[in-house]
């Protein structure tokens, strides 16, 4: 374990062909309606978008369109397809004049290309970069997006540390099923492991003012706060995307919200789910998991799972399309720069983390977290008032370290015959003794 602790995030490769040669398969699985007032109401999406930045000059269109001829990215219903050439604008904008633009290009249907998917990347963290300065110690932290040269494996990564870094990776640009938009909502899937919150994976260094979120507590975030925060304001895709939408998928958004603006929204995150839904099913059959279903998630085909235990590490694609669906559905959002939860014990189960994350998550209706990976009873062991894991000597003389866990309650683990030792962030482990 070193200072710069990583948390691992995993969004990574299915069985694919790129360039017609077989990509590695790589399977990292990460330790991972609406509230009763609301439950039945229409009200708008949060239309929040905090601005727009300014960004670098990049491409709009797909992986082979030349550089647009305005300043920025312009998706306003023009003329590129997902494989055409790129639309001249002027400036970051992605909003058109409603459906004008329906059978042009939008990012729905583009192919990200490097500058398109920085752009994003810059939006996103822009928008969460408050969070980053208000955690403890405050200004110490900055959230970054980056493109990660070096790993070459398709997905998006967080770094949880002194610097708060969410990464995409070039083989994620390339692969044949990924838009612009599902690189969004893969980079805030990200971010959700930041700022999320409860329930958390229970794994990292609290100085760094955050703690992993689950990886489907993040899915919620991604289709709940984040991805409405970002599309609010861009009305012609939003519209391209309810176009896109057959009746059945239309009415789940005119059934959730009463404005068409609202609904128009709502599709574009429905679209979107749908499609990366497949993506992230096929990842989870590359662990091997027993049980696994080979059948692609569907809208029509909800996870009946019913888990006795919170799952804070990856589930199949199923689970997570519904978990999106249902942050789609859910009218209760983040406000301030509050972490849901994010309490003492700091990551791990206590009964005042769970009552505080209360209010930003729906607790019960089509918007509630579904059983398959969330069981809103599931209390856990509060490790509230223990001290943090250290090396002892016990009353029989044995050498080891006391913790607390929230599945197992507090523990002793012997080391004996080797020694207990802390590394530089304070945590202890068994081991041979440093040879003098």
């Amino acid at each position: 374990m070193t200072q710069f602790r990583k948390i691992i995030a995993s969004e990574v490769c299915s069985r694919i062909f790129v360039m017609n040669r077989v990509c590695s398969l790589l399977a990292l699985a990460a330790a991972l309606g609406c509230s009763s007032e609301n439950s039945g109401s229409k009200r708008p999406l949060d239309e929040s978008a905090s601005g727009t930045p300014t960004v670098r000059q990049s491409s709009a269109g797909s992986a082979n369109s030349p550089e647009s001829n305005g300043g920025g990215l312009n998706f306003s219903g023009a003329t590129s397809a997902p494989n055409g050439s790129g639309s001249a604008g002027g400036g970051l904008g992605f909003s058109g004049g409603g459906a004008a633009g329906l059978g042009a290009a939008w990012p729905g249907k583009l192919a990200p290309t490097r500058e398109s998917a920085l752009a994003v990347l810059d939006r996103i963290t822009t928008l969460y970069q408050d969070y980053a300065a208000a955690a403890e110690p405050q200004g110490t932290h900055r959230l970054i997006g980056t493109i990660n040269e070096g790993d070459l494996v398709p997905h998006a990564h967080a770094n949880i540390g002194a610097l708060w870094e969410i990464y995409i990776t070039p083989n994620l640009l390339t692969h044949p099923t990924i838009s612009l938009d599902m690189v969004a909502l893969l980079s805030c899937h990200e971010i959700g492991h930041f700022v999320g919150g409860f329930p958390f994976k229970g794994d990292g260094v609290e100085a760094y003012g955050t703690m992993s979120a689950a990886e489907a507590q993040a899915d919620y975030f991604a289709t709940k706060d984040c991805l409405p925060r970002l599309w609010a304001d861009e009305l012609g895709s939003n519209a391209a995307a309810f176009a896109e939408l057959d009746s059945s998928e239309r009415e789940l958004c005119t059934k959730a919200y009463g404005d068409q603006r609202s609904q128009e929204l709502c599709a574009r995150l429905l679209f979107t789910a749908v499609q990366i839904a497949p993506f992230y099913h096929q990842t989870y059959l590359a662990q091997g998991l027993a049980g696994a279903a080979h059948v692609d998630p569907s809208l029509t085909t909800p996870d009946p799972n019913i888990v006795s235990k919170t799952v804070t590490g990856t589930v199949d694609g199923q689970c997570r399309l519904d978990t999106m669906v249902a942050g789609i559905q859910c009218q209760a959002k983040g406000s301030g720069t509050t972490i849901p939860g994010y309490l003492p014990p700091y990551g791990e189960y206590s009964t005042a983390s769970a009552e505080a994350a209360r209010q930003f998550n729906c607790q019960d209706g089509a918007g509630a977290r579904p059983k398959c990976w969330f069981n809103p009873d599931d209390q856990g062991f509060d490790c509230t008032g223990f001290e943090h894991p250290r090396c002892v000597v016990d009353d029989g003389g044995q050498v080891g370290f006391y913790e607390c866990h929230t599945a197992r309650g507090p523990t002793f683990s012997s080391c004996t015959p080797y020694e207990c030792l802390t590394d530089a962030d304070g945590i202890p482990s068994c081991g041979p003794p440093i040879e003098q």
